[in-house]
């Protein structure tokens, strides 16, 4: 069992693929040959424009703050309002685009290889329910994570590694929400950590 908190001293942050703005990288993990196996991270959309192309990999994004946007998927799926901490799954091999941006908004990304891994990510609840690796994100205000005789708080902005196979009880502080990122491996095999 381990449960580990990962703060701003942990992440780090890197100029998009099209150059047009900035991501925090809370955690990513790479295969044996140093490709994407997953990615949770923090972005900042001002203005409208076109997302990075990323073959070959899942997504999942969440808007934790601001007015939202819309979604343009170049025509493989209707156009989607993204809407507060309503997670919206979508293939990075698809031409997106962020259009009718409603004001600075700042989303909530996960990144996983698809055929390798799959996510879910969920507003949390009073419990985390077992998965291979899960995350917890505290999106606004604090939340605590316990799991057997362990307990871990994160504040607004951090983020708590869950490596455990039971369900873990989870408290957010009253004004606060956080979510639930939930890793599971397709081929069955173990998942790497650090």
């Amino acid at each position: 069992m381990s449960l580990r908190l990962l703060t701003a001293a942990d992440f780090r942050r890197l100029p998009w693929q099209n150059g047009r703005g900035t991501t925090l990288e809370l955690v990513r993990r790479d295969d044996a040959d140093s490709a994407l196996l997953w990615r949770l991270s923090v972005a900042d959309v001002v203005e409208p424009g076109p997302f990075s192309p990323l073959p070959g990999i899942d997504r999942v994004i969440t808007l934790i703050d601001g007015e939202g946007f819309d979604l343009d998927f170049g025509g493989a799926r209707p156009s989607a309002a993204l809407r507060p901490f309503e997670p919206l799954a979508f293939s990075g091999n698809w031409q997106t685009t962020a259009t009718a941006v409603h004001g600075p908004s700042r989303d909530f990304n996960v990144m996983t290889a698809r055929g390798k891994l799959s996510a879910e990510v969920d507003v949390v609840g009073t419990s985390l329910p077992p998965a291979d690796l899960a995350y917890v994100f505290a999106a606004r205000g604090g939340v605590m994570v316990t799991a057997r005789d362990t307990t871990v708080r994160a504040q607004a902005g951090e983020l708590i590694e869950c490596s455990e196979s039971e369900a873990m009880q989870v408290e957010v502080d009253r004004a606060g929400t956080a979510l639930a990122i939930r890793l599971y491996r397709i081929d069955g095999g173990t998942m790497p950590r650090d």
